[in-house]
């Protein structure tokens, strides 16, 4: 495996609770123990867990979460939270909701011209977070993005320790009835046309399933994770070898150093972002 900085995953993560805002109302987790810093307090309902994320989490640029409009996962309330980095990101690129998608803003355009290498017609753009596709595996995306013929989807990461490798639930039905099909339409991606059942069930789950999404040249589906996390990196780069090279064109992984360089070089303004999230992170703007 690639060491990419040396950096062991316990040290990341200790580093970023470390460099986490200062917390008022430390948590339990899941109820139990020590209260924890880096856990916003314990609420009981996700109109709670929205207050609390609107108070200490978001950045001054970003508006205010909506419990209605978004569904938030049970650990969002933690700082740390990859979930509202997302929304810390690309939220304010993106006009408000319509009650059913968001709109991107010409920012969001650019910087998304750069990783798909095409260009975006913003008139005929939506986006959104939590987005759930038409397919039968009900899979939220933390970010969906579309112009025309032309889609995104990210799986956004920050301390997680990997991406999931197994399926749990009723994993043979479901990968005969949900996921043959979805692979078979996106065979093209995969080094021997196809994925084996065992290694898509217990190795690359959430790799592979989010993967599939790239049935054509205009599909992308991106990983976005720190550098830093020496696991998913390693991770990442052990599936890519499933991957053909047109497949490695349409599924990356991108380093949350890497997207953020490209907004500086866009001239938006992502310097909170970059200091709540990254900033105290050894090598992090390295490319991978």
């Amino acid at each position: 495996m690639l060491n990419y900085n040396g950096m062991k995953y316990k040290e990341f993560k200790k580093i970023v609770i470390d460099n986490m805002p200062e917390n008022p109302i430390p948590g339990l987790w899941q109820g139990k123990g020590a209260p924890r810093k880096h856990i916003l307090g314990n609420p009981s309902s996700p109109k709670e867990r929205a207050d609390l994320i609107n108070k200490y989490s978001l950045l001054p640029n970003v508006p205010l979460v909506d419990s209605g409009t978004i569904h938030l996962h049970h650990c969002a309330h933690h700082l740390n939270s990859s979930q509202i980095m997302c929304y810390n990101f690309f939220r304010p690129m993106i006009e408000g909701f319509d009650g059913t998608m968001y709109h991107p803003k010409d920012d969001l355009i650019k910087l998304l011209e750069k990783k798909v290498g095409a260009e975006l017609e913003q008139e005929n753009s939506v986006c959104n977070f939590e987005y759930i596709d038409k397919s039968k595996d009900n899979t939220n995306f933390d970010f969906y993005f579309k112009s025309n013929q032309i889609e995104v989807f990210c799986e956004i990461k920050y301390t997680e320790e990997r991406f999931k490798p197994s399926s749990a639930k009723d994993p043979h039905e479901r990968f005969e009835s949900v996921y043959k099909p979805m692979i078979d339409k996106a065979k093209d991606i995969f080094a021997n046309g196809s994925i084996s059942e065992s290694v898509f069930n217990t190795k690359y789950y959430q790799l592979a399933r989010n993967a599939i999404r790239a049935t054509s040249s205009g599909k992308h589906v991106f990983f976005i994770c720190p550098r830093s996390n020496e696991n998913l990196m390693n991770q990442f780069d052990q599936f890519s070898k499933c991957l053909t090279d047109e497949g490695r064109k349409r599924v990356k992984l991108i380093t949350w150093g890497e997207i953020v360089l490209d907004a500086y070089r866009l001239g938006i303004d992502i310097n909170a972002f970059n200091n709540r999230y990254l900033a105290f992170l050894p090598d992090e703007y390295k490319r991978h």
